[in-house]
C-alpha cells in the first residue's frame, strides 16, 4: 500500500503543469447546469458561437441565476482562470465561484455591475483575485475544488443572458521571494527602467529630489522596450513624494518622460498587496503630509462620525466626523475645516482640543468644538427639506478667545474622500471618493458637474489642485485660483478661505447648504440660523411624544432614548426601516421587526405601519418572508427567522393602533406566511427519525444568525422567532374572526413550543452544559441571541437553564467590566441583556450593565453606538454603521422594559421592574408610553413616609391586571388607594384601574420591623 501511495504521489506530481501550461479546460458546451433563486427564471441554450448561454429573468426580485459545471482542479500557487464570455442585458454582478467537494466551502471573485461584452471576449482572473467567501474550513487556502459556478447576481436585475464558450486554467510563474533590481538608464529627457521580467503593478511611487517640482511629465510602459503605452500624463506635480495609482497593470519596462533639465525621481513599484485600492495610496501619501492635513483614518487611527439627516432620508444624508469634517451625501466628498492664524500659522484638528455635543443634549443636530489657546471654532450641522431631496445646513462660528485683536482665516477644504473611513467595506466602501471636476461660480462650488455647497457669504479666495499637486493644505493655499479644474486621476481638491480680523471675544459665522441626494430642491433664501432653529423645533416636538423624566444624574438615559428614536427615523429610506445608511443600507425584516417593537411604544405607529405595508409587497409567492429587501428586490437567501418576524411586526402595529383596515390588508399575506412557516416546521419533522434527539421538531438549519454564516445551523434564534410568529398569528386570526384557523395555528404553535422545550434541554445534556445553547447542533453559548427567548418570544422553556444562562453572562460581564477578563471588542447588541435582566427580576444588575454600555457611546455626547466597539478606541476596525439603528432599537426596548412590559404568561402589564434606588429616591415620570392596552402614564414620587404612585387613565387593564414590581429586597411597603389597602402578589402590587393615587408607606413597615 505504501508503494502504491508513493506511485500515486509521483503521478500526481507529473500531472502538474509547468508555468504557462494548461491545468484544466472546458470547451464542450455539454455538462453545464442552470439554477436560480426564488422567482428568478434560468434556462440553458446552445449558442451559435459554440458555447452555452444562461438565459435569465429576475422578475423584479433580487437573487441570482447560475451556470454550474464540474471542474476538478488542484490549484497551483499561481494561476490564471480565463473565461471567454459575452452577454446582454442590464449591468448585474458577475461572480465566479469555486466550490470544494463538500459544497460548504467557497472561494470567489465578485465583479459588481459587470458590463458583459456583446461579442466573445476573454476575461482573466488571477489567483490574487480570489478570496475565501464562506464555509467552515479552518484552512482557507485555495488548494482543490470540484465545481465552477458562474453567477449573475441582481444589481439592476431585468432579463438577459450570459454565454461562455471557453474555460481555461493556466499555471503562472509564481513571484520570486526577492524581485531583481531594475536596470536604470537616463537618456536625455527620459528615464528608463528595465525590471528584467514582467511585473504586475497597481501603481508607482516617485520621490523627487530636493525642491524639484516638475510642471508636467509622462509615465509609459512596455513589454519589449519598443512599443510603449501611455499610462499617465501628470500636470502640476507637487514634487516631493508622489503616488500614481495604476491598477491592474503588467509591464517589464517603464519610462518617465521629463521636462528638459528636470532631475529624475526615484521610482518604486507598488503591487496589489501594497496598494490594493486607492485608499492604500492615500494612506501612503498621508504619511508624507503634516499630521492634521489628512483625516486620522488614513493614518491608521480609528475615526468616529455621526449621521446628519431628516426623517426618511436614509442614504440622502451627511456624516459629521468627530474632528469636524462633513461628508456631503452617501459616498460623497468631504468638507474639512482648518484655521490660519496671523497669515502663516496653520491649525488643524491635530492641534486643538475637541469636544462634542448634540443640540439640547438629544436633538440629532451634532456639534463639534475646537478649543485653541487663541480661538474657538464651533461646527454645527443638521438637515432640512423633504426626505426625497434634503439639504445639509452647516454653520461655523470662529471666535477670538485671545486678549488681542487677531487676523484669522477660516479654511474649508473640499476633499476627494468620505468621512466614512477606509476600513468600512460593506455596501458603501469608505475612504476615497472621486472628484474629477471642480468649478467655482460665486457663491457656489460645483463638484463633478453637480451643485454642491452654496455659501451665504462668498469666500475671500478659492483655489484648487489636481491630485498630482499633493494633499497638503499649504500646497492648496498656494494653488491657482479656481474657475474650472479637471483631474483624470479623480483626486482634485479645493480650498475656500475667509479672511477676518477679530477683536477679543468677537465671532465670525460662515454658513452653507448643499443637496444630499435625490432631485435637487430649490434652496431657500432663509438664513441658515433660522432654518436650524426650525429643524430643532420639529425634532423637539417629534421626539417628545413619549416623555421620560429621570433624576439629573440619569438624564443621559432619557436623552439617549430620544436620540435613538431619531437615529431610527433618519436611517429609514422612505418607509423602509434600515439599520444604517452606508454599510447596512438595506432592509432586514429582523431589524425592522425589532425597530417596530420600539417605534410603536414610543408613539411612532404610523412609521411602523408604513414599514410593514411596504415590506409585505416583497413576500414571495410561496409565503416565504424575505430576509432582506433592497433596490434590487427581495433577497432569496433562506433565513428561517423571517416568517416569525413579519408576523410579529403585523401584530404589533395592529395591537398599538387597533387599525382593522391594516389587519385586513395583511390578512392574505399572513395566511401565506403562516403556511410557509408550518411547511418549514413539517420539513424538519419529516426527518426526525434520522436526526439527533435534540434537533427534532426544530426549524431547518439557516444562516439567519450572523454567527453561523460559515454553515447553516439549527439556530434557536430562528425557533424563538417562530414561537413568536405562531402566537401572533393566532391573535391575528382571532381578530379577523377566524376561530377555526386560530385554533389550528394555536395547536401548531403549542406542538412547536413543546418540541423546542424538549430540544433545549436535550442540547444541554448532549453538550454537557447547564445553559441554553445558541444552536442545537453547536452547543454554543450565546446569551445575546438568547434574549429573544424572553423578549419578544416569551417562550416556554426551562426556567433553570434560562436563569443559569444569564447568571453565567453576568459573571463573565463582571470580569470584563472589572478588567479581570481582557477583551478586544463587543457588539452593543448586548444592550438586549439589560431588558432580559429586568424581566428576570434583576434590576440592579440591569442598571450596572446599562451604565457600562453607556460609557462606550462614541463620542459619548452623541448618544450613539456603532455595531462594533473596540477596547482600544483608536484601533482601526470595521464598525458597521454609526449610528446603528438596530442597536438603537435594542436600547429603546431595554430602557422601555425598565419602565413597563407585558408578561404573557399571566396577561399582566408590569410597571417599574427596572427602577433603581437612585430613580426611586428622586422620582420617575412616564407619559404616553404606548402599550397593547393603551397609553400608559405614571409618576412615582418620594414623600417623607415612602412613595406616591400617580397612575393616569388610558390603560384598559389586561386580564391579569396592572402591577407594580417592587425592585428592592426586604419588606414590602404598605400600599393603599382611597383608604383601601391593596394586595401584593408576591413582590408585585396589584394596582387599581387608573386614574388612581397609590400610597406606598415604607416608614410604617420600617417601624414595625424595628
Amino acid at each position: 500500500m505504501r508503494r502504491m501511495a508513493l506511485l500515486l504521489m509521483a503521478l500526481a506530481g507529473s500531472a502538474r503543469a509547468a508555468p504557462g501550461r494548461v491545468v484544466a479546460e472546458l470547451r464542450d458546451p455539454g455538462g453545464w447546469q442552470a439554477g436560480a433563486s426564488d422567482q428568478v427564471d434560468a434556462a440553458l441554450r446552445r449558442d451559435p458561437d459554440g458555447g452555452v448561454c444562461l438565459e435569465y429573468d429576475f422578475h423584479s426580485v433580487s437573487g441570482y441565476a447560475v451556470l454550474r459545471h464540474t471542474l476538478p482542479v488542484q490549484w497551483p500557487a499561481a494561476f490564471a482562470l480565463r473565461l471567454r464570455v459575452k452577454g446582454r442585458g442590464p449591468e448585474n454582478d458577475l461572480q465566479v465561484k469555486l466550490v470544494d467537494a463538500s459544497g460548504d466551502n467557497v472561494w470567489w471573485v465578485n465583479r459588481p455591475s459587470f458590463p458583459l461584452p456583446s461579442t466573445p471576449a476573454d476575461v482573466t482572473f488571477k489567483n490574487r483575485h480570489f478570496s475565501f467567501a464562506w464555509g467552515p474550513a479552518a484552512d482557507r487556502t485555495l488548494t482543490r475544488t470540484e465545481t465552477l459556478e458562474l453567477v449573475v447576481a441582481a444589481r439592476q436585475g431585468g432579463k438577459g443572458s450570459l454565454c461562455v464558450s471557453q474555460v481555461r486554467v493556466e499555471e503562472r510563474e509564481p513571484d520570486p521571494a526577492v524581485w531583481p533590481e531594475p536596470l536604470v538608464r537616463r537618456r536625455g529627457e527620459t528615464l528608463d527602467l528595465d525590471y528584467q521580467r514582467t511585473r504586475e503593478l497597481n501603481g508607482i511611487a516617485l520621490q523627487w529630489p530636493g525642491p524639484a517640482r516638475p510642471e508636467r511629465y509622462e509615465v509609459l510602459a512596455s513589454e519589449d522596450a519598443r512599443r510603449w503605452k501611455l499610462l499617465r500624463r501628470v500636470e502640476r506635480s507637487s514634487g516631493g513624494f508622489e503616488a500614481l495609482f495604476l491598477p491592474e497593470r503588467e509591464a517589464r519596462h517603464l519610462r518617465i518622460r521629463l521636462p528638459a533639465g528636470q532631475a529624475a525621481p526615484k521610482v518604486e513599484l507598488r503591487d496589489a498587496r501594497q496598494w490594493p485600492d486607492l485608499n492604500a495610496v492615500l494612506s501612503e501619501l498621508a504619511r508624507h503630509a503634516p499630521r492634521g492635513n489628512v483625516p486620522r483614518a488614513f493614518l491608521g487611527e480609528q475615526s468616529y462620525w455621526t449621521l446628519v439627516g431628516v426623517d426618511g432620508g436614509g442614504p440622502r444624508s451627511a456624516l459629521l466626523s468627530e474632528d469636524g469634517a462633513l461628508e456631503v451625501g452617501r459616498g460623497g466628498f468631504s468638507v474639512e475645516p482648518a484655521v490660519l492664524m496671523d497669515g502663516d500659522r496653520l491649525v488643524t484638528w491635530a492641534d486643538v482640543q475637541i469636544s462634542h455635543s448634540l443640540r439640547e443634549g438629544y436633538l440629532p443636530m451634532p456639534e463639534v468644538r475646537w478649543r485653541h489657546a487663541d480661538f474657538g471654532l464651533e461646527v454645527a450641522a443638521a438637515a432640512d427639506g423633504p426626505a426625497a431631496s434634503p439639504r445639509a445646513l452647516v454653520r461655523y462660528a470662529l471666535r477670538n478667545t485671545s486678549a488681542a485683536a487677531r487676523t484669522f482665516a477660516l479654511l474649508l477644504a473640499v476633499r476627494p474622500w468620505q468621512v466614512n473611513p477606509p476600513q468600512q467595506f460593506l455596501n458603501t466602501p469608505g475612504g476615497a471618493r472621486r472628484i474629477d471636476r471642480l468649478a467655482w461660480q460665486s457663491p457656489q462650488l460645483s463638484v463633478n458637474g453637480a451643485a454642491a455647497p452654496l455659501f451665504a457669504e462668498a469666500p475671500s479666495r478659492v483655489t484648487a489642485l489636481p491630485g498630482a499637486g499633493g494633499i497638503a493644505l499649504n500646497a492648496l493655499r498656494e494653488a491657482p485660483a479656481l474657475r474650472e479644474l479637471s483631474d483624470p486621476q479623480g483626486q482634485a481638491s479645493a480650498l475656500l478661505q475667509w479672511d477676518v480680523r477679530l477683536a477679543p471675544g468677537e465671532t465670525r459665522v460662515v454658513t452653507w447648504t448643499a443637496p444630499l441626494g435625490g432631485a435637487p430642491a430649490a434652496s431657500t433664501a432663509q438664513a441658515v440660523d433660522e432654518r436650524l432653529d426650525r429643524v430643532a423645533a420639529g425634532w423637539r416636538a417629534r421626539l417628545n411624544r413619549m416623555e421620560l423624566t429621570l433624576p439629573a444624574p440619569s438624564q443621559q438615559v432619557a436623552d439617549t432614548l430620544r436620540t435613538a428614536l431619531a437615529q431610527i427615523l433618519m436611517s429609514r429610506d422612505g418607509a423602509a426601516l434600515k439599520p444604517g445608511t452606508r454599510a447596512y443600507a438595506r432592509t432586514w425584516i429582523r431589524d425592522g421587526a425589532m425597530m417596530v417593537d420600539g417605534l410603536v411604544r414610543m408613539g411612532e405607529v404610523d412609521v411602523a405601519r408604513a414599514f410593514v405595508d411596504w415590506y409585505a409587497e416583497y413576500v414571495f409567492r410561496s409565503g416565504k418572508a424575505p430576509c432582506c429587501v433592497d433596490a434590487r428586490g427581495a433577497d432569496p437567501v433562506p433565513e428561517n427567522d423571517s416568517d416569525g418576524e413579519y408576523l410579529h411586526a403585523v401584530a404589533e402595529v395592529w395591537r398599538h393602533s387597533g387599525d382593522a383596515a391594516f389587519l385586513t390588508r395583511h390578512w392574505p399575506v399572513v395566511q401565506r406566511v403562516v403556511a410557509h412557516l408550518e411547511g418549514l416546521r413539517e420539513s424538519g419533522r419529516e426527518l426526525q427519525a434520522a436526526q439527533p434527539e435534540n434537533q427534532r421538531g426544530l426549524l431547518p438549519p439557516s444562516i439567519s444568525h450572523e454567527g453561523y454564516s460559515d454553515k447553516p445551523a439549527y439556530s434557536y434564534w430562528d425557533d424563538y422567532w417562530a414561537v413568536r410568529g405562531y402566537k401572533d398569528a393566532v391573535d391575528i386570526a382571532r381578530a379577523m374572526g377566524q376561530p377555526e384557523l386560530a385554533a389550528e395555528w394555536a395547536r401548531w404553535g403549542d406542538e412547536f413550543q413543546n418540541d423546542l422545550a424538549r430540544s433545549v434541554e436535550a442540547t444541554a445534556a448532549r453538550f454537557g452544559v447547564d445553559t441554553l445553547a445558541g444552536a442545537a447542533d453547536r452547543g454554543d453559548f450565546d446569551p445575546t441571541s438568547t434574549t429573544i427567548a424572553l423578549n419578544p418570544a416569551q417562550a416556554r422553556i426551562s426556567p433553570l437553564l434560562l436563569q443559569r444562562t444569564f447568571e453565567r453572562y453576568w459573571n463573565e460581564s463582571e470580569q470584563r467590566r472589572s478588567g479581570a477578563r481582557p477583551w478586544k471588542d463587543f457588539t452593543p447588541y448586548e444592550l438586549r441583556t439589560v431588558g432580559a435582566l429586568v424581566r428576570l427580576g434583576q434590576s440592579q444588575r440591569a442598571h450596572e450593565l446599562l451604565q457600562w454600555f453607556l460609557r462606550f457611546r462614541r463620542p459619548e455626547e452623541w448618544n450613539q453606538w456603532a455595531e462594533v466597539v473596540m477596547a482600544d478606541p483608536r484601533e482601526p476596525h470595521f464598525l458597521g454603521d454609526m449610528p446603528h439603528a438596530w442597536i438603537a432599537s435594542d436600547y429603546l426596548r431595554s430602557v422601555l422594559d425598565m419602565l413597563a412590559y407585558e408578561r404573557e404568561a399571566d396577561d399582566v402589564l408590569v410597571l417599574g421592574a427596572g427602577l433603581s434606588e437612585e430613580w426611586m429616591a428622586a422620582g420617575v415620570a412616564v407619559k404616553n408610553l404606548s402599550t397593547r392596552h393603551g397609553p400608559l402614564s405614571y409618576r412615582l414620587a418620594p414623600v417623607p413616609e415612602g412613595h406616591v404612585l400617580e397612575l393616569a387613565g388610558g390603560v384598559a387593564p389586561p386580564a391579569g391586571g396592572v402591577r407594580l414590581a417592587w425592585p428592592f429586597p426586604g419588606p414590602l411597603p404598605r400600599a393603599t388607594a382611597q383608604g383601601r389597602e391593596l394586595r401584593w402578589a408576591g413582590r408585585e402590587l396589584v394596582l387599581p384601574p387608573g386614574p388612581a393615587t397609590v400610597r406606598l408607606d415604607e416608614e410604617a413597615i420600617r417601624l414595625i420591623h424595628e
